[in-house]
């Protein structure tokens, strides 16, 4: 029932037995207290507690009327809440929100501790942002590139870091553009950029901007294999190349491999001189240089490198410049296992 019709109804009531009464007895009735006296038909008196108790049931209704709408309106607030906090989460993104009622906060608080993911790609949802972060998202694995000024992350957002690999993917000019400003970008997203242009640029473009970036193991490798298929006036100098192996951990099984693509383009004696400066300055690197000198078959020169070296040292090289000295040359350092 309404409150207007519970109002109207009961008013009814109220005259109805208020006529009722006054027909039986239309006389007054007196209420004295102390020096107060109050005349009133009898029939009054009659429906007053009636009245007084509608008058309060009323109140009743309206407040807790007014007090369930308020609460309909926390619920419905805290809803739209929860779904932004859904799609924050679908976003990678951490956020302080605050619920007005006890069940939600308990849900918002182990939503904010869980990572939350949508696999289904026919995913549906009546809410528009939602749906709409879902989209991105698979669009993003699917290797699109969705602008920043849409997506509206920071640049640590892993969404963020593969939504700009994507776009590294797709443009190598914009590749070029992140390498020219590396304090700009983390050292993942400058070697993302770095190998597209190693694949996509020429040297020169790569020369201009070599002295800004800090490069590891890969970035060295990739750029001296880039190198080694240059022709030979357009290849790095040994002291460049040089420079770049020293400020890396490379290994002796990395320098070999580098060796076999420079002798491609590189001549014998200055390849020789690049690894012979190395080991010069790195002992570890011994391995490499003796492996160049086996390669162009200058077994005098692996004999006096090799004189001072113990006996269980070099094994493979020792035995290579046995197996020529008893005139076995069809063995080489590969059929040896050198590594």
């Amino acid at each position: 029932m309404g409150l207007k019709k519970y109002i109207v109804g009961s008013l009814l009531l109220v005259i109805i037995i208020f006529g009722y009464t006054f027909s039986i007895e239309a006389g007054e009735y007196s209420l004295k207290i102390f020096d107060f006296t109050l005349s009133l038909p009898i029939a009054l008196w009659i429906v007053m507690p009636m009245i007084v108790l509608l008058i309060i049931s009323i109140i009743h209704i309206l407040f807790h009327g007014l007090k369930n709408y308020f609460m309909e309106k926390a619920i419905i607030k805290d809803s739209k809440t929860l779904e932004s906090l859904i799609n924050k989460r679908l976003l990678n993104q951490t956020s302080n929100v605050n619920f007005q009622n006890v069940n939600f906060k308990e849900i918002g608080s182990i939503i904010s501790q869980v990572n939350i993911d949508v696999t289904n790609a026919n995913f549906s949802s009546v809410n528009k942002e939602i749906t709409k972060t879902v989209d991105q998202k698979f669009n993003i694995r699917a290797g699109k590139y969705i602008s920043s000024k849409e997506l509206k992350l920071e640049d640590s957002n892993p969404l963020m870091i593969t939504n700009l690999k994507n776009r590294i993917f797709i443009d190598e000019n914009f590749a070029l553009e992140i390498l020219k400003n590396p304090s700009k970008n983390s050292h993942e997203i400058l070697k993302e950029a770095f190998l597209k242009v190693i694949e996509k640029k020429s040297m020169t473009s790569i020369k201009k901007i070599l002295q800004e970036l800090t490069l590891d193991n890969e970035m060295v490798k990739t750029l001296l294999k880039k190198d080694s298929e240059q022709q030979a006036e357009f290849t790095m100098t040994n002291d460049t190349i040089l420079g770049l192996i020293k400020k890396v951990d490379l290994t002796n099984t990395d320098l070999i491999e580098i060796i076999k693509n420079y002798k491609k383009s590189m001549s014998p004696d200055k390849l020789i001189k690049l690894f012979t400066d190395l080991s010069s300055e790195k002992e570890e690197y011994i391995t490499t240089y003796l492996y160049i000198l086996a390669e162009y078959e200058m077994i005098d020169q692996m004999r006096d490198v090799l004189a001072s070296s113990a006996n269980d040292d070099y094994i493979p090289f020792k035995a290579l410049i046995d197996l020529k000295d008893a005139g076995k040359n069809t063995y080489s350092l590969d059929s040896l296992s050198y590594k």
